[in-house]
């Protein structure tokens, strides 16, 4: 067995700093969670945000809504839904297909802000939460 010397102890340490920064990092920043663009090849279509489990019901409407169709934007700010100890659920539809193909996103750390966009030429929408 070999006695790590001060430059292996060096590098070493030099890994763990760099390794906590770029948790750290990453963290400040926040993480974005978003519906999938596709199920199969059906692309993302529409979305509903919930304040707790969809089961509950408690869907809501967006701070912002304007246009439509292949040019629609939605947002909604939704920080105060962590703060008070409950969680975002995501419901992402995708195509003509029923409530039993969507997927639901439990977003479990805290976002401020999700923004839903739909595109022209068969290019699914997004929805995106930091």
């Amino acid at each position: 067995m070999e006695t790590p010397t001060m430059a292996t102890t060096s590098l070493w340490l030099n890994e763990i700093v760099v390794a906590a920064a770029l948790m750290l990092a990453g963290t400040a920043h926040g993480q974005t969670v978003k519906c999938p663009s596709y199920q199969g090849k059906t692309p993302l279509s529409t979305v509903v945000v919930y304040d707790g489990p969809p089961e509950q019901r408690a869907d809501l409407m967006p701070d912002i809504s304007k246009g439509s169709g292949d040019h629609a934007y939605a947002s909604w700010d939704v920080g105060y839904i962590f703060g008070s100890g409950r969680n975002l659920f995501l419901l992402c539809r995708f195509g003509e297909m029923d409530d039993a193909h969507a997927v639901t996103v439990k977003v479990e750390k805290k976002v401020e802000r999700c923004i839903y966009r739909t595109h022209a030429g068969g290019k699914p929408a997004e929805l995106n939460c930091k």
